[in-house]
């Protein structure tokens, strides 16, 4: 017998559709910013907030929805309406003139809030209708015995604001009703209770924790507070339509961003990072005045610790045209249909219009294979600094930029294809080219800012995928691919890569400019080395120096009594008396003398006249002991000017043979190590290679992928080599040619002693940032928290006086925020003013600046008896960043600890201060570098700056730290950093 059947949906292909379908919490995202923008919005923002149960809400100013639209529409799976590409009426369009191209294509991208968290309220309101509220919970389409047609949601239309609340309790009973059954069709009932059964079973023999308990557990009533609906402006009364997600058991990807970088663990910064990688760049900011482009939508996502918020993505935090044209290598041009690449190029800075490149080949089109005409803006930068034509700044400007906005990305419509520009996508495969030959092809996928930009009417066969990772592969994908791929590389062989004739031009000019600051920075090294020379010197040399003067004084005293010498011998030996002081005299010499001595220059001049007061009684001894000769005429004169050459090249042998015997030590060292060196230079090529070739002989590789490493070990070994060997050869050079080095370094820098100011002006901003970088984000929050409140008052209907109010509190907000910006460093610095600081006025300050952090992250931070009855006197300013620091640190490492108790503890013992934690402590081999400047262990987010500037506050006030590494002497075991106070009491 001949029947027909229907398809039958269990609930759980909504959880296909959706939650599974999609990529990742941040594409889901973008498929919700996407939904928005189809319906008119000017503003949607994603807000996370913190608290015992965290929320999520994603809020939208667009048209809005009726109770209607919701049925119909919202909670009718592939609906119509995108596929027939019904045009949105002007009176839901927000004002807005331009028909905007709809983003959405199979009416499944609402189903991706699924992907944001468990529970969701989402309500929605039209123009000139009641709000509509309907309440999901989304692990209802989890189980897989349940059928789709057996679930019911609750949805309901209210007029004011002030009814959700009261509404919610009964929505989330209805809800329930999924679960448990409603009581109103008992075949329904009986098909949930056993769908719910089944899928307990399966759950408890796959030892998971049960959906339906999960469920069960929600409190409605605690998850959504008016904190929350506040982010909505149609809540706030900021809109009169749109639509907002209100979403509770969120998504991992969402509470990571609520942490703090410097508290983040590896998942959470990875996740932070994909989130701006992916929302950031949203809309298209790299258009030129005159195209057209989206100005009338804007996406954020902020993070609410508390009340202060913080932005995670943001129009102003954004990589937009302005960076953009600062970068050294560009593309710019149209590609039209046939693939003919038309537009400028810059290389190394400098532009070339009217470029052309032709495609591979003539293609065949067809209506289902054609790609399109499409545009390319896509820049770069040389990746290893000596090659780069850029600015320090600019350079390390862009180089940090591209691990958050790097990466080729497409446009359509001038929106971000995902997951095109992410870390994790090479599309064009341009890390694939760059790894065969990585000088010849010189584009680099994360060091690639911008994209290439398709439409939706001019590149119909270039279509997402379901899921939305990426492009559906077929003919005009490939087409496409192909046509981006050979404008790259043919822009690199032109003009930028290694073949290119320009490029070799533009490194010889390049390198020279490097070279000649890396002359500057070197004179600078030596300066600091004459500096630390004479103050060693005078340290060691004073006291001598003194005992030197005496005995001249002596000598002086002696001719004085004896002004009628009458023996030749007697004066002789005076004579070599006086030769061996004045070459004593000699070796104490501090030239030559650079222009700035700094903190020594009070030292320099006390030794300087000690000097002058000596070598001037010299002058005077010979000229008496010359005189008194003179008068004798006893012995012949040959025979007293020959003791006299013999005495005086007694002096100078000596003198010879010390700097000799020092001079050959040195050069036997440096024979040593420049062989080692050559040594080690000859076999790193083949060390680092070996492995690889036997690899490829045993056929475990591939010769691409070998010959790909050979050339990346050539060019790495080529400027190691050029970097150790070289120096060697230009110093001899200098010597052979009997050049001063040291002589012209102190010249150079005597003639630049106004960066020496400079210098120290850069390094009182450097304290300043020590503490800065800690609070920033706090500081910065707080202004915008400011901001936007005193923008929100500014649109609420005020009293003449009320506005007269709020213009003051504006322009001071306005004037204090300039102020804070732009303090002088050394007004920042801290106060001058001395006074006596007790252990437990330091632990106090350190504490109230740290508490909620170290409880948050269930830290002890505890202080000895000892340390409260220790006493300082000493600049507060001086003290409290250094204690602020090494908390600071202690805090970020003692979270590794594998102690149940995590601890820190400020301690004094033989009059010493120890900042101890049990964290895992500093390694051995990394304590001599722990005090250097730019020196961190810290995976992210370090400076490596904080210890530096604790060493150089503390000596500044005649203090000292170190790092106690004998387990005898430690107070914890992990890291323990020692202080030795100048002047410490005990109250």
């Amino acid at each position: 017998m001949l029947s027909s059947v229907s398809f039958q949906t269990r609930a759980r292909t909504i959880d296909h559709l959706g939650r599974e379908q999609i990529a990742d919490c941040p594409t889901a995202i973008s498929e919700l910013w996407k939904n928005a923008y189809d319906a008119y919005a000017r503003n949607v923002s994603l807000n996370i907030f913190d608290g015992e149960i965290p929320v999520a809400t994603l809020v939208d100013d667009g048209h809005g929805m009726s109770l209607d639209d919701l049925r119909s529409k919202w909670l009718t799976v592939g609906t119509e309406s995108k596929a027939t590409g019904t045009v949105t009426p002007p009176e839901d369009r927000n004002g807005i003139d331009r028909i905007r191209v709809k983003q959405g294509q199979k009416g499944i991208g609402r189903l991706s809030c699924a992907a944001l968290g468990s529970l969701m309220l989402l309500i929605s309101k039209k123009k000139n209708e009641q709000f509509v509220a309907c309440l999901l919970d989304w692990r209802l389409f989890e189980n897989p015995y349940l059928m789709l047609h057996d679930i019911k949601l609750p949805i309901v239309e209210f007029e004011t604001r002030s009814e959700v609340q009261m509404l919610l309790p009964d929505m989330f009973d209805k809800l329930m009703g999924n679960l448990w059954g409603d009581g109103l069709d008992n075949e329904r009932d009986a098909r949930v209770e056993l769908a719910w059964k089944s899928f307990h079973e399966q759950e408890l023999i796959e030892k998971k924790y049960s959906t339906k308990v999960a469920i069960e557990e929600t409190v409605i009533g605690t998850c959504f507070t008016d904190r929350h609906f506040d982010t909505w402006p149609v809540w706030s009364g900021n809109s009169r339509h749109g639509t907002g997600m209100f979403i509770a058991s969120i998504n991992e990807d969402l509470t990571a961003q609520l942490s703090a970088d410097s508290e983040s663990d590896g998942s959470e910064i990875r996740a932070k990072e994909r989130f701006i990688q992916t929302l950031s760049s949203f809309v298209n900011p790299f258009y030129r005045p005159d195209e057209e482009r989206i100005t009338d939508f804007n996406t954020s996502v902020i993070a609410w610790n508390g009340h202060l918020q913080r932005f995670i993505i943001d129009k102003i935090r954004n990589f937009d045209i302005s960076n953009f044209d600062q970068l050294e290598h560009i593309i710019e041009g149209e590609i039209n249909e046939e693939g003919l690449f038309t537009g400028n190029v810059k290389a190394f800075g400098e532009w070339f219009n009217d470029v052309t490149v032709k495609p591979k080949s003539r293609y065949k089109m067809r209506k289902d294979t054609h790609f399109g005409a499409f545009s390319i803006r896509l820049g770069t930068f040389e990746i290893i600094r000596k090659n780069s034509s850029l600015s320090d700044d600019q350079y390390n400007n862009f180089y940090q930029n591209r691990e958050l906005f790097g990466g080729c990305m497409v446009f359509r419509d001038n929106l971000r294809v995902m997951p095109y520009g992410r870390e994790d996508n090479d599309f064009f495969e341009i890390e694939k080219r760059r790894s065969k030959n990585a000088g010849l092809y010189v584009f680099s996928n994360r060091s690639c800012f911008g994209g290439v930009n398709i439409t939706k009417i001019g590149n119909p066969n270039l279509k997402d995928k379901a899921g939305r990772e990426g492009i559906i592969d077929n003919k005009a994908s490939k087409l496409f691919r192909e046509v981006v791929e050979n404008i790259l590389t043919e822009i690199a062989k032109r003009f930028i890569g290694r073949a290119s004739q320009m490029r070799a031009d533009k490194l010889e000019e390049i390198n020279a400019k490097h070279a000649a600051d890396k002359a500057a920075k070197d004179r600078i090294k030596l300066l600091k080395k004459e500096q630390d020379r004479i103050k060693s010197t005078i340290n060691r040399n004073k006291a001598y120096l003194e005992v030197t003067r005496n005995e001249l004084i002596e000598l002086a005293n002696i001719l004085t009594e004896n002004r009628n010498f009458d023996s030749q011998d007697e004066l002789t030996r005076l004579k070599h008396e006086l030769n061996e002081l004045d070459g004593r005299l000699k070796n104490f010499s501090l030239s030559p003398i650079p222009r700035t001595l700094g903190s020594i220059e009070t030292s320099y001049r006390d030794y300087r006249d000690i000097e002058l007061n000596a070598k001037e009684l010299v002058k005077q001894i010979s000229s008496s002991i010359n005189l008194a000769l003179e008068k004798l005429t006893t012995k012949e004169d040959i025979e007293i000017a020959e003791k006299d050459f013999k005495s005086k090249a007694g002096v100078l042998h000596a003198k010879i043979r010390k700097y000799a015997n020092e001079g050959r030590e040195l050069l036997k060292a440096e024979i040593s190590r420049f062989d080692e060196l050559v040594d080690t230079a000859n076999k790193q090529f083949h060390k680092n290679l070996t492995i690889h070739l036997d690899d490829l002989a045993a056929k475990k590789t591939t010769l691409e992928h070998v010959m790909a490493l050979i050339d990346l070990e050539y060019e790495k070994q080529d400027i190691e080599i050029q970097q150790s060997l070289k120096p060697y050869i230009t110093a001899i050079e200098s010597l052979r040619e009997q050049i001063d080095l040291e002589g012209l370094a102190i010249q150079s820098v005597n003639e630049n002693t106004k960066l020496k100011k400079k210098l120290d002006q850069i390094h009182a901003l450097a304290q300043l940032g020590i503490s800065v970088e800690i609070i920033g984000h706090e500081i910065e929050g707080l202004d915008m928290t400011i901001e936007r409140g005193l923008d929100s008052l500014s649109k609420s209907e005020l009293t003449e006086s009320q506005s007269k109010d709020l213009a003051n509190v504006t322009q001071a907000h306005q004037s204090l925020s300039d102020s804070w910006r732009f303090l002088s460093p050394l007004k920042l610095s801290g106060e001058k003013v001395k006074a006596r600081l007790t252990g437990d006025d330091i632990y106090k300050y350190v504490n109230d600046f740290f508490k909620s952090r170290l409880d948050k992250a269930g830290i002890n931070f505890v202080k000895t008896e000892a340390f409260s009855q220790i006493s300082i006197y000493e600049q507060p300013s001086r003290i409290y960043p250094v204690f602020i620091n090494l908390i600071n640190n202690a805090r970020y490492w003692v979270r590794e600890t594998t102690e149940e108790n995590r601890l820190i503890i400020l301690d004094v013992k033989d009059g010493l201060v120890y900042i101890s934690d049990n964290g895992p402590g500093v390694d051995i081999d990394d304590i001599d570098d722990l005090f250097t400047i730019f020196f961190t262990k810290k995976q992210r987010g370090g400076r490596g700056v904080g210890l530096y500037l604790c060493k150089m506050n503390l000596a500044a006030g005649g203090h000292k730290i170190y790092y106690e590494s004998r387990p005898q002497h430690k107070i914890l075991n992990g890291a323990n950093f020692v202080i030795d106070f100048k002047g410490i009491k005990n109250a």
